[in-house]
């Protein structure tokens, strides 16, 4: 992007008109009368002096003769000072554009024998003012004569292109603010897009945030941002259309015209500028439709769309193309990312179900048990403040917390009855088991605590180091808490579900000796409904394969010896 502006030698006539004004100011501080003519001599503008000078200025004698000179100048390929009445001189400042006369400023130079010449006297008599009241306000100008006329013509033209280097020097400042403004909104906006690349884990929000950073830094009245060319991008960023302001026209209109430009147009990647859609204008005040494709793979798979632009210049420039084509080029990459990321956690998270139905494959009676740890941890994670990330990596720890069950004998989990000492023993192994099958795997890195924890108890009477109260990590007490709930609310092969109420009442018990009694309440307050769907899921599942359901409708009383940590009765 180069940020030199570009410097017109010729001046635009509005900076002209401009220089125009700049000179009567200053003729008006010098006490000289000017008026202002098109190229044939029109009148654009009168002198405005006010009291009795500007009653003789503008009265129909004084012009009258005015304009006769102006009209004379129109036909004179180089007009000269006019002497239009004794002493009293008319001074012709040129307004050019192109090299071509545009208009006139003219300027009056009064002597003081101009005040004296009958002419004077005829046009204050038509003015109806009184002769010694305007010489009198006349006077202090009447200060010319036609070689001083003549040095004064130079010196206003003079004027007149210093006003206009001043207004092309303003412009070319002006230029340079804005460019070194839109320079840092680019690299602001850029810098922003590319910091907030690395979480890729929301790509909503990325969009909305990139479409509202756009609308921002340039000056169109919308923008939109479009996913609708690729099933996958659009699932994972939640909606087809993303509009910053309001849309030209209602979203479903609006979806139908950017499905009617040609996608064949726009494989290049290259910004498209659009002033009418097939013939037919485009919707509301837009006039002109910037259209920036949205690449992955070399395929097209959305659009950002700009309209309704305003400010200093309605025209998009080349600032807005090449912005929104670098702004094409970040969503592109993160939305290629992201899709990258979504396959990899959909193919972690496979791997981590395959692993937990291992355990299932051992204990049927166990179907789908850490799927509902997980989805209780996750609830708990939340209504606890927990931040959404969080909550997603505690229902990862649910998925693997008892992973560590692979080593410890089928014999021993689906043994009816009470176990033995030896057999508790290896039950209470698999927490370090478990840990270190995972403790390798870098994606697991922080819910490993959790996994290594899930049975101890604040009372210190937990395994596998008998860590007390705020010593076991938050990970470990919130899967506690889900796995205590879910053991009890389950058939195993040693004993029956208890009811809900029962379940309840054993968390409330247990808060502060098993459980930590800062979680409990958050699970008795609970909406259980989803996890009961989980339960009918999961034992339909368990009937379809052979397995016993994973209810009973009449459990079996609770037993003042029940550990809430492993379901069975103390060994």
């Amino acid at each position: 992007m180069s940020f030199a502006p570009a410097r017109n030698p010729e001046p635009h006539p509005q900076r002209v008109t401009g220089a125009a004004a700049v000179l009567r100011e200053r003729c008006a501080l010098l006490g000289l009368p000017t008026w202002r003519f098109d190229r044939a001599g029109g009148t654009i503008s009168e002198p405005d002096q006010k009291g009795a000078m500007g009653l003789w200025l503008r009265c129909g004698t004084v012009g009258r003769i005015v304009r006769q000179a102006a009209t004379a100048w129109a036909a004179s390929k180089d007009p000269v000072v006019t002497e239009i009445f004794p002493g009293c001189y008319l001074i012709p400042v040129l307004e050019t554009h192109r090299r071509e006369r545009i208009g006139y400023t003219a300027v009056m130079a009064l002597s003081k024998r101009a005040l004296e010449d009958e002419w004077f006297v005829a046009a204050c008599s038509s003015a109806q003012l009184d002769l010694a009241a305007a010489r009198a306000a006349m006077r202090s100008l009447a200060r010319y004569d036609s070689g001083s006329a003549e040095a004064l013509k130079s010196s206003l033209s003079w004027m007149v292109a210093d006003a206009l280097r001043s207004r092309d020097d303003q412009d070319t400042i002006a230029g340079f603010t804005r460019q070194l403004t839109d320079g840092f909104e680019t690299i602001d906006l850029l810098y922003s897009l590319g910091r907030s690349m690395s979480d890729l884990s929301r790509p909503r929000e990325f969009v909305q945030n990139t479409v509202r950073r756009l609308q921002a830094s340039m000056s169109f009245g919308w923008v939109a941002v479009w996913l609708g060319c690729d099933e996958k991008v659009r699932r994972l960023a939640g909606a087809d259309l993303t509009v910053e302001s309001s849309a030209p026209i209602d979203t479903a209109a609006f979806i139908d015209l950017i499905h009617k430009i040609s996608s064949e147009t726009l494989a290049t990647g290259k910004p498209l500028i659009l002033s009418e859609l097939f013939g037919q204008p485009l919707p509301s005040n837009t006039d002109q439709l910037l259209v920036q494709p949205i690449m992955r793979v070399g395929k097209l798979i959305g659009l950002i769309l700009c309209g309704d632009k305003g400010g200093d210049d309605p025209q998009v420039s080349s600032f807005d193309t090449q912005l929104l084509e670098a702004a094409g080029g970040y969503i592109g990459a993160f939305l290629e990312n992201a899709v990258l990321y979504a396959d990899q956690q959909a193919m972690f998270l496979g791997v981590l179900r395959a692993m937990t139905a291992s355990i299932d494959a051992k204990d049927r009676y166990t179907r789908g048990h850490s799927e509902r740890v997980a989805y209780l941890a996750r609830r708990i994670a939340l209504d606890s403040g927990l931040s959404e990330a969080t909550a997603e990596r505690l229902h990862i720890c649910g998925l693997v917390h008892d992973i560590g069950k692979i080593g410890v004998p089928e014999a021993v989990l689906s043994k009816p009855g009470r176990l033995d000492e030896r057999e508790y023993g290896l039950v209470k192994m698999h927490p370090e088991i478990g840990y270190n099958i995972l403790k390798d795997i870098p994606l697991l890195e922080d819910v490993l605590p959790g996994v290594l924890s899930h049975h101890e108890r604040p009372d210190g009477k937990g395994y596998p180091h008998g860590l007390v109260a705020d010593a076991i990590p938050l990970f470990g007490r919130i899967i506690a808490l889900a796995d205590t709930f879910d053991a009890m609310s389950s058939n195993r092969s040693y004993r029956s579900a208890l009811s809900r109420t029962e379940v309840l009442a054993e968390l409330q018990r247990s808060a502060g000796t098993q459980l930590d009694p800062t979680l409990v309440p958050l699970l008795l307050a609970m909406d259980l409904t989803e996890y009961d769907q989980l339960v009918a899921q999961h034992a339909s599942l368990a009937a379809q394969s052979g397995a016993f359901p994973v209810h009973v409708s009449q459990p079996a009383p609770i037993s003042p010896a029940f550990d809430a940590n492993t379901g069975r009765s103390a060994a």
